[in-house]
């Protein structure tokens, strides 16, 4: 139909020959199409422009939330618990939690309670402990060595609780841990899965 309307403009417009005389009306009519199909012509490659755009923007909105990136295909997540107490702290012993929750990624090893940084990034680690009535005790979240939390809970009439949570950069191959700190004055740590060490890769 385009093609069409086209020869009949060349038609009329430069004179070319033609098989039959073409009215006035129906040349202006042609013009006025002409005009309307480049119109509409223009209108759907700037959609199509536009909807590109759109799509672009929605691929990347999909990527984040179906975790397409590096460090949420491949989550570090880990989580474990104290089941039995230690009854004779010693000073600066690290404190095994022996039971394993979470441990996705493989990083955290329950043998000696310690969590090995797969890759350099950003992490954030959490610590409770359970403390019996008239005793007090602390703990330390430690980064090779240099503690980068301290938490310490007890010296009531009540058992008490307390929860601390740190956010650090590692870099791969750094171990976290939690030990105990010197001055407290009990070497009992209670367990029975109140006490708790947990940890996670935020952002590599």
């Amino acid at each position: 139909m385009i093609i069409l309307l086209k020869l009949l403009f060349l038609n009329v417009v430069f004179g070319l020959p033609s098989a039959q005389d073409v009215p006035a009306d129906v040349t202006q009519s042609l013009l006025v199409l002409l005009r309307e199909e480049t119109t509409v012509r223009t209108k759907l490659e700037n959609d199509l422009l536009e909807l590109g755009r759109e799509l672009n923007t929605l691929k990347l909105l999909q990527d984040n939330v179906t975790c397409e990136c590096p460090w949420h295909r491949n989550p570090v997540v880990f989580s474990a618990t104290l089941t039995t107490d230690i009854s004779s702290l010693g000073v600066r012993q690290q404190i095994p939690f022996d039971k394993i929750l979470t441990n996705i990624g493989n990083a955290y090893d329950s043998r000696h309670g310690e969590f090995r940084a797969p890759v350099t990034g950003a992490y954030e680690f959490s610590v409770s402990m359970l403390m019996k009535p008239g005793q007090w005790a602390g703990v330390e979240i430690v980064r090779d060595g240099v503690p980068i939390a301290k938490l310490r809970t007890g010296d009531s009439a009540q058992w008490t609780m307390a929860g601390k949570t740190v956010t650090a950069e590692l870099n791969a191959g750094q171990d976290v841990w939690v030990e105990h700190i010197p001055e407290s004055d009990s070497n009992v740590f209670y367990g029975q899965s109140f006490s708790t060490f947990s940890g996670h890769l935020i952002q590599p």
